[in-house]
């Protein structure tokens, strides 16, 4: 009887993988091992495919057209929101970017290859990077690598916008082991770092380097603004190592292969995520016929992001950020870098509508642990909750005090100034400074219905209220304010239970509204002193400027920003 039921058990599992190997012929493309189902797949979705387009040795022989049906056969498959692409010719790209309307692409060319021209009508041989974004719109990231000369250029390519309703880094590179000690992992890691400033990562390229390979370590461990990184097909235990399943481990630095060397399969491929921002990881190979290489796609289960904690961090990064209103009414996030410059570029986090809008970020309001901006148009008061990479969620009415704030002429979250662990908000108006205390008891963004605090009744008009933190080390939030006539900036020492001390003079220099038009203050550079930031009236050539705190007062100005601040209305 129990060789009848080992034959009969052995008959099923053949069965079992009859049916299997047709169902997989039904599909795109071949999957290998630990298939991931479109239908039940993770929702944050990636591919990365070395297409090989310019080598005789590799390269598809189909036209152009039906190369480009083919990939976009797979990546509607999958639902990409993501794909990365190496080895790709400017033909293969512009097919690509015209049949996926519904994605944004970005290209750099860092090489010519002779092979190129069979894609392209005008027979051009431009070659290198495509990254597809499956959003409206995005920001292009482009960094070339050191490379030895006479060597192959290689670059890091990466598109920034919007997936799964939070700002997201997508980047692609192709290493070279001509790059030493590391194929350029280091190099690539700290130009995505700095593109980064926060916000999620997917990364996926041909890296030339195995699983095991110590060339991949640099971007495991990850940097500062990004955190350590984690593979979609880490989980994958067909491929785990001897080692790791005689461990038990859950994690293996191992995965499938994704290209043929000299007859010996290797994972040359991959996909990574960064591990704060991602959860339940999941990946498979495909093999679509259209390269040397197999297609490897990836999934992951958005992780909501803690916040950090740094007052003026809106990026959870630990790093002090600005946000500015332009003139055309829309409002930009520059990410901090923390030592009191900013990161290339801005991102557009509020489009139309804020021309005449008091914007001010210092504290958590909606109680998730990220600071949010807090925001008066016309009569109303809005919390912007943060998402958690700098993108605002849907705006909601502050508890308590909704509105009448049309008399108000400056709005201030300023932190906890009253002691009792909420954040606050410092309000001028024609009457003088209010104190208006955040409700301890609320569940959701409030302040107190209770009597705001009169500060100072004295005229405020022409003083610019600044929140830079604990200035004078006793613990407390205090306040500064800049003189716009004489240019003097006061220090109003907090006393702890929300209300203001005697005024006395901030040393280090003075600066009028004529000359700095815009100051906003905080620890920007994270020395536990607080600093500013100020523009400069240049006309057409206004910059920004970084002052630091010192024991004495601040420092002088260092250029963080050039051309075009001219154009700001205000910053916080």
């Amino acid at each position: 009887m129990g060789g009848q039921l080992r034959a009969f058990a052995r008959r099923l599992a053949w069965l079992t993988a009859l049916f299997a190997f047709f169902a997989a012929l039904l599909l795109p493309g071949s999957a290998y091992a630990d298939e991931v189902d479109p239908a039940s797949a993770p929702t944050v979705r990636s591919l990365t495919y070395n297409v090989c387009g310019a080598y005789e040795k590799c390269q598809s022989n189909l036209d152009t057209a039906t190369w480009v049906a083919r990939m976009v056969e797979q990546i509607e498959a999958w639902d990409a929101d993501a794909v990365m692409l190496q080895e790709l010719c400017l033909g293969q790209w512009v097919g690509l970017r015209d049949a996926l309307p519904g994605y944004s692409a970005v290209w750099t060319s860092p090489a010519t290859a002779s092979g190129c021209a069979k894609w392209s009508s005008d027979g051009s041989t431009r070659f290198g990077l495509g990254v597809l974004v499956k959003t409206d719109s995005v920001e292009r990231y482009v960094s070339p690598l050191t490379v030895p000369d006479g060597q192959e250029p290689r670059s890091v390519l990466c598109a920034k916008g919007t997936i799964d309703s939070r700002t997201t880094l997508a980047c692609t590179t192709h290493l070279a082991q001509y790059i030493e000690p590391d194929n350029g992992s280091a190099e690539a890691l700290a130009h995505i770092d700095t593109w980064a400033v926060g916000v999620p990562v997917l990364l996926g390229g041909d890296f030339n380097a195995g699983p095991e390979y110590g060339a991949l370590d640099p971007i495991r461990t990850g940097l500062p603004g990004t955190g350590r990184f984690a593979e979609v097909d880490e989980n994958d235990k067909d491929y785990f190592t001897a080692a790791c399943l005689a461990a038990g481990s859950t994690e293996c630095r191992s995965g499938e292969p994704t290209v043929d060397i000299s007859g010996t399969p290797k994972k040359f491929d991959h996909l990574f995520v960064t591990a704060g921002d991602f959860y339940g990881v999941r990946g498979d190979a495909v093999d679509p016929g259209l390269s040397d290489h197999k297609l490897l796609r990836g999934a992951a289960y958005p992780e909501p992001r803690p916040g950090s904690g740094v007052p003026g961090d809106l990026t959870n990064d630990g790093r002090p950020d600005l946000v500015a209103v332009q003139n055309e009414g829309n409002l930009r996030l520059y990410s901090g870098l923390g030592d009191g410059l900013l990161a290339p570029g801005y991102r557009q986090i509020g489009t139309g509508g804020w021309t005449n809008a008091l914007v001010t970020h210092r504290g958590d309001w909606s109680g998730d642990g990220r600071e949010d901006l807090v925001v008066r148009i016309g009569d109303q008061l809005w919390v912007y909750p943060n998402t958690g990479s700098g993108a605002l969620g849907s705006r909601l009415a502050m508890g308590g005090r909704p509105t009448g704030w049309t008399s108000a002429t400056a709005v201030v979250s300023a932190g906890d100034l009253n002691g009792d662990g909420t954040p606050d908000l410092v309000v001028r108006d024609g009457s003088g400074l209010w104190l208006y205390p955040g409700d301890p008891a609320a569940t959701a963004p409030a302040l107190s219905t209770g009597a705001p605090v009169q500060l100072s009744g004295a005229d405020w008009s022409g003083l610019d209220v600044l929140a830079p933190g604990d200035a004078n080390g006793d613990g407390s939030a205090d306040l500064w304010a800049r003189d716009r006539a004489t240019g003097t900036l006061w220090l109003y020492p907090n006393t702890g239970t929300g209300t203001l001390g005697t005024r006395q003079a901030a040393t280090g220099g003075t600066w009028t509204a004529a000359d700095r038009p815009l100051v906003t203050a905080g620890d920007l550079d994270a020395d536990g002193r607080p600093d500013l930031w100020t523009t400069t009236n240049a006309d057409t050539s206004s910059a920004l400027l970084f002052h630091a705190g010192t024991d004495t007062g601040l420092g002088d100005p260092v250029t963080v920003g050039v051309g075009g601040w001219q154009w700001m209305l205000r910053m916080a």
